[in-house]
């Protein structure tokens, strides 16, 4: 999404925190070094946090994340968005975002 990010992460051992930060300064320096990102503050100082407990719950959210540039009429179809992984996971597509599969049945 051109405004904002999802991910769904598994933080092994790691405070989700301490990974936000991490995560936020790295993509921050990265688009003002290589795009051209004037503004320095790129992020919101909130995240949103919602603990996946289950797989129903982890499948309802991925299917947010993929529809979610549908719903912007940003393309037509999941698997258009260039950085979505629908395509990753509806084929074998590679996808910009390396894509964890091993929890599927």
């Amino acid at each position: 999404m051109p405004s904002h990010t999802h991910l769904l992460l598994i933080i092994d051992g790691e405070r989700l925190a301490g990974f936000m930060r991490d995560f936020k300064k790295f993509v921050s320096q990265k688009g003002i070094r290589n795009c051209g990102v004037v503004d320095s503050r790129v992020w919101q100082y909130r995240y949103d946090r919602v603990v996946v407990h289950s797989e129903e719950i982890f499948r309802q959210k991925l299917e947010y994340i993929h529809r979610n540039p549908v719903k912007a009429g940003l393309c037509k179809m999941d698997e258009d968005w260039p950085w979505s992984s629908a395509s990753a996971y509806l084929s074998d597509k590679s996808s910009p975002v390396p894509v964890w599969k091993d929890w599927l049945f």
